[in-house]
């Protein structure tokens, strides 16, 4: 549970209206039900994506990607379901329906397609940190993660643009954290604003956690992992686009216990991957 004390009401008003964005898809939330459900089997689970014909053929784009550069085409949800996993799968229907109603909200400040840009090399350099990590098979959700990480950003945009603009001069006219300036003009921030948002719509806690600690994985408790790596990739993304701003990643390769060795040819794996996925998340 996300709290936020006498700030409140003011983040129920930024996700009410247009922004209060339903609930994730179906297909999505039977997939989270399948998966908390011992009973349940991977047949129900191919049944469901089935049934919806354009999830199905959006995820056999992603699964036939640079993404996961398998050798042969898939061509099946239950061949998808059996190379990467039902847990995964469901990942990859959360970020695609995300990227499409988000990329509609009224936004004047940002170049979406830029933005969905940087987020997307997130979520790939996580991923690719994640697999160098020696409990990779444990943190395969970090790239839907580092997707989602500034969502809240987005929710700032369409409903106080002016004030967004505000903390960004704030930000640059005191030479303070951009959370420090949020948190001063609205008293919170969009990393706290996004994480609400995700337990509202009944995430995965790893969702909300890496949401919520963004910037502060020793806070995160038992996703303290997933949250370093997104914070990281991150970092290491927006060094990409605006080098002055590049942060030292020491502390959380240290915190990660990944050696400074992995960071070139992480970057390297995950720029090889961005245009083909950025394309199959777009393309809907």
């Amino acid at each position: 549970m996300v709290t936020f004390g006498t700030n409140r009401l003011a983040v129920e008003t930024l996700l009410a209206g247009e922004v209060k964005l339903a609930s994730p898809p179906e297909v999505f939330l039977r997939l989270c039900e399948i998966l908390d459900d011992p009973a349940k089997t991977v047949y129900d689970a191919e049944r469901v994506i089935e049934h919806d014909p354009g999830t199905a053929a959006r995820l056999l784009r992603l699964v036939n990607s640079a993404f996961y550069g398998f050798p042969r085409q898939i061509t099946s949800i239950s061949r998808a379901i059996a190379m990467i996993g039902l847990k995964e799968l469901r990942d990859l229907i959360l970020a695609t329906w995300v990227v499409e109603r988000f990329s509609r909200l009224p936004n004047r400040l940002l170049d979406m397609r830029a933005f969905w840009r940087v987020s997307v090399r997130t979520g790939l350099l996580a991923r690719a940190l994640a697999r160098r990590h020696a409990q990779a098979k444990s943190l395969q959700s970090v790239f839907v993660c580092g997707l989602l990480h500034e969502i809240g950003r987005l929710v700032i945009y369409a409903k106080i643009p002016e004030l967004g603009r505000a903390a960004e001069l704030l930000t640059k006219a005191e030479g303070i954290e951009e959370i420090e300036a949020e948190r001063r003009i609205y008293g919170f921030d969009h990393y706290q604003l996004a994480a609400e948002l995700a337990r509202r719509w009944r995430l995965p806690e790893v969702f909300v956690a890496t949401l919520r600690w963004h910037g502060s994985p020793g806070e995160a408790g038992s996703f303290a992992r997933e949250t370093a790596l997104v914070t990281l990739a991150s970092r290491l993304s927006l060094a990409e686009v605006f080098p002055a701003e590049a942060v030292g990643p020491t502390a959380l390769l240290a915190f990660l216990h990944l050696p400074a060795a992995c960071l070139p040819e992480a970057l390297e794996e995950a720029e090889a991957q961005l245009d083909e996925v950025f394309r199959g998340l777009f393309r809907g």
